[in-house]
């Protein structure tokens, strides 16, 4: 939707999901339609940047706060100002209505919180307690309680009848910039430029959950069959177990000696395997954390690792461009399924365990015999790294996401491409699908995850959240929740029904770095390559062997290297 003139501050949906509004730096506020992309309506009259907006829950009226000090109400149907709210003395930064549409709530950079009837636009209550701005406000679904976040470090809770400062929430280390509740009014969710998000009781004003323990950035998440464990993999080189219920971290694995790229439950939820760039595999016990084995085998990083839908095999998709399957019992290698002409980036196998699909930096997806280790048939289209595959439930489909910017569905019995998905702005680095084959999620270096009907092909939703590219996505067994991974170090929980982010752990870690000689470096038309893995010359020179940096592309993730003399 384009039409601004200046930044966009603020945007939200209207209740009926037919209308969006916008506010801008250049001081409009606009009304666009959903279905056709349309400018409906510019609503004209504040004389500074608009910082806020927002729909009345019966779509009726959007409300408008602005750099000019101001409250502005306006009509959807006509695009008039029906209201101008005066009593802030400095920058309104935040607005929202109550639930039953009477009230509008403000947020300032006066340091107060303001209740104004939208009936008569009288100023009804100033809520005084903050110390520095007011960033974020919003109404409980019950509309008893207002919330606020402010640069103070601070979240408050109000009571809107009377105007009380019930709680104070303390545990940010720097300035709150948004603030939300839960469906039911019982949780507050906090978000910070400390970097952290946090879940708070209302009934108790307590810290309820920080999520915190990766040192590394997040490179691979997934749900346990059962729900109550969340797996995640790191460039800290740890498999982290946490709890759903409770954001406990549950148990550290340790015993890669490099990157973490892969990890996955089997279908009992009693075994986490996981690859690493150490070119390893492991298989662990999920409820005591100890390492069960260690797959030895490939020449190349590790890429991707599942299991089969009995537990009994492991397949493996190598730098080497080997795909192998191991048994889980004894940790022989049963299989090398030769056929790729580059690294193998991912891989998985049919919910009835008899064929493996594997995608590469060859551009293909290759399906192939369980049994037999024949490659069935080689799926072409992609035009760039297949950097993800997966098979639906019903194994009469594959899914592939590549660097192409595409996701793409293939009929497994023809190997005829079914539908391209488009819609990403950057490349897919992952893809799955619902455990009731109605829905496909994917995960962009464009920072977004996005859910496709797998029947018609459409974009349902996108999920904005993640500050950095996402480079794992799964859902959860009973297809109503979604997990991702991100470059931004967190993992993010959103539900499939609302798009909302529902949970993010955090973890604040600092930047992992390699070093590599140049004799173990070669060059080749412009990439480095150390055996299969390449790298990309972003600063080479060799020559002095002066200090220089490049990106390490492997699998779903970017690694930043030093090479020094």
């Amino acid at each position: 939707l384009e039409g601004h003139s200046g930044d966009v501050n603020s945007v939200a949906f209207s209740p009926d999901s037919k209308t969006v509004v916008s506010g801008s730096w250049d001081k409009t506020v606009k009304l666009w339609s959903v279905e056709t992309g349309e400018l409906l309506k510019t609503l004209v009259g504040h004389s500074e940047g608009v910082k806020s907006v927002a729909f009345s829950p019966d779509s009726k009226t959007v409300v408008s706060g602005s750099a000019d000090r101001t409250v502005k109400l306006w009509s959807v149907e006509t695009g008039e100002c029906l209201k101008t709210l005066v009593g802030h003395s400095d920058s309104v930064d935040s607005v929202a209505f109550s639930p039953d549409s009477k009230t509008v709530v403000s947020g300032s950079g006066d340091e107060t919180v303001k209740l104004w009837s939208v009936e008569t636009g009288e100023l009804l209550k100033t809520l005084v307690g903050h110390s520095v701005t007011v960033c974020s406000v919003a109404f409980a679904p019950d509309g008893k309680t207002v919330v606020s976040g402010s640069g103070d470090e601070t979240v408050k809770l109000w009571s809107v009848e009377t105007g009380e400062l019930h709680k104070t929430l303390v545990g940010h280390s720097d300035g709150v910039l948004s603030v939300a509740f839960s469906p039911d009014s019982k949780t507050v969710v906090s978000g910070s430029l400390d970097n952290t998000v946090k879940l708070w009781s209302v009934e108790t004003g307590q810290l309820s959950k920080t999520l915190e323990g990766h040192s590394g950035d997040v490179t691979s998440v997934a749900f346990s069959p059962d729900s109550k464990t969340v797996v995640s993999g790191s460039w800290d080189k740890t498999v982290k177990l946490w709890s759903v219920e409770t954001g406990e971290l549950l148990k550290t694995l340790e015993g890669h000696s490099l990157w973490v790229t892969s990890v996955a439950f089997s279908p009992d939820s009693k075994t986490v395997v996981s690859g690493s760039l150490d070119n390893t595999v492991k298989l662990w016990s999920v409820e005591t954390g100890e390492l069960l084995k260690t797959l030895v085998g490939h020449s190349g990083t590790v890429c991707s690792v599942a299991f089969s839908t009995d537990g009994k095999t492991v397949v493996s998709g190598s730098g080497d461009e080997t795909v192998k399957l191991w048994s889980v019992e004894t940790g022989e290698l049963h299989k090398t399924l030769v056929g790729h002409s580059d690294g193998v980036l991912s891989v998985a196998f049919s919910p009835d365990s008899k064929t493996v699909v594997s995608g590469s930096y060859d551009k293909t997806v290759k399906l192939w015999s369980v049994e037999t280790g024949e490659l069935h048939k080689t799926l072409e289209g992609h035009s760039n790294w297949v950097t993800s595959v997966a098979f639906s439930p019903d194994s009469k489909t594959v899914v592939s996401g590549s660097l192409d910017r595409t996701v793409k569905l293939w009929s497994v019995e023809t190997g005829q491409l079914s539908k391209t998905l488009e819609g990403h702005s950057w490349g897919v680095t992952s893809v799955a699908f619902s455990p009731d084959s109605k829905t496909v999620v994917s995960g962009s270096y464009d920072k977004t995850v996005k859910l496709w009907s797998v029947e018609t092909g459409e974009l349902h939703k996108t999920l904005v959240g993640h500050s950095e590219l996402v480079w794992s996505v799964a859902f959860s067994p009973d297809s109503k929740t979604v997990v991702s991974g991100s470059d931004d170090r967190t993992v993010k929980l959103w539900s499939v029904e609302t798009g909302e982010c529902l949970e993010t752990p955090d973890w604040d870690g600092s930047d992992l770095r390699g070093t590599f000689t140049p004799s173990e470096l070669t060059t080749r038309d412009g990439w480095i390559c150390q055996g299969k893995t390449l790298l990309y010359n972003l600063d080479l020179r060799i020559d002095g062997y002066s200090e220089s940096s490049a990106v390490w592309i492997v699998a779903n993730n970017v690694v930043c290297l030093t090479l020094n003399e």
